[in-house]
């Protein structure tokens, strides 16, 4: 019995010092750092500055951008010289997008644009958060375009159609000139999608970078939606003005010159829309009576 006894202390003992040593091992591996910690355990930064990037980073992370994109932007900005608190403000305009639900690549582009040129970072947050301001206001011009009939007909059409809306703004193209852009688009029926309305307003931001003013360009634009142009027509409203302009004219005298052209165009997109979507039915074709047999004729015998 008392054999038996130390037999089983003995194999509990050696059960007990095998998990530990299992475990152990499995205890002590450090865990793999992701891309925000590594990026600041490679930062030349204080603790001070490397806990405060490190919270604000995980904020925004929370927020739900993705990590790699908060890590470079912290990494191009201490390669610029650019302090941590000031880092934190840019940081957070972008976690702001991002919680009012608007595209957050936009933002972090213009943000990073700034960085390279090496633009003081106050004006770089103000004209990133300018940029976010004119991107809700472009949100919710898409969104009364959906209930106005507009169609979204494929994946990412919304997110581009509020960015080439947000870029009109940004050029100086009031909100009642992109409105009535919209309704434009609302009436042409099959043609009403918002990849149309997209090409209208970034045609709209073309023009303006060209020289013409907002209200010239989006009369130009408007007219070719009224006209029922396609896409393709709208999108070489830029290359169409160019060539206005190396006759020797200005901006404004190539674009009326433009819109009186675009008055006698006919809109080739609107009609193979209709006959794709609206087939005409074809009536069944009728029988063909099988031509009667010719009568025999005697031929002469050889």
């Amino acid at each position: 019995m008392v054999t038996r006894r130390f037999v089983g202390i003995a194999v509990l003992v050696v059960m007990a010092l095998g998990t530990l040593s299992v475990s152990r091992p499995i205890a002590q591996e450090p865990a793999k750092p992701g891309t925000l910690s590594q990026t600041l355990e490679a930062a030349s930064l204080s603790p001070e500055g490397k806990a405060l990037l490190r919270a604000k980073g995980v904020e925004v992370v929370r927020a739900g951008v993705a990590e790699g994109e908060v890590a470079d932007l912290i990494q191009r900005g201490v390669g610029r010289g650019i302090q941590p608190a000031e880092l934190v403000g840019l940081l957070d305009v972008v976690a702001q997008a991002k919680r009012q639900d608007l595209p957050v690549r936009p933002i972090l582009d213009k943000v990073k644009e700034g960085l390279a040129k090496r633009v003081p970072p106050a004006r770089i947050a103000g004209v990133a958060s300018r940029l976010s301001g004119e991107l809700a206001t472009a949100r919710d011009l898409i969104r009364r375009a959906e209930r106005e009939g507009i169609r979204v007909e494929t994946a990412g059409e919304r997110q581009r159609a509020m960015e080439a809306v947000a870029e009109a703004f940004g050029k100086g193209v009031p909100l009642k000139e992109m409105e009535d852009l919209s309704r434009q688009v609302a009436r042409s029926r099959e043609a009403a999608t918002m990849s149309r309305l997209e090409a209208g307003a970034q045609a709209t931001a073309d023009l303006v970078s060209m020289g013409l003013s907002p209200r010239d360009a989006s009369e130009t634009v408007g007219a070719a939606l009224s006209r029922g142009l396609s896409r393709r027509d709208i999108e070489r409203l830029r290359e169409r003005l160019g060539q206005e302009m190396k006759r020797g004219g200005s901006a404004e005298e190539g674009a009326k010159q433009l819109r009186e052209e675009i008055r006698f165009e006919r809109p080739e997109k609107a009609e193979k829309l209709e006959k794709v979507e609206k087939p005409e039915k074809t009536e069944k074709p009728e029988k063909i009576e099988k031509p009667e047999k010719p009568p025999n004729v005697e031929r002469p015998g050889r």
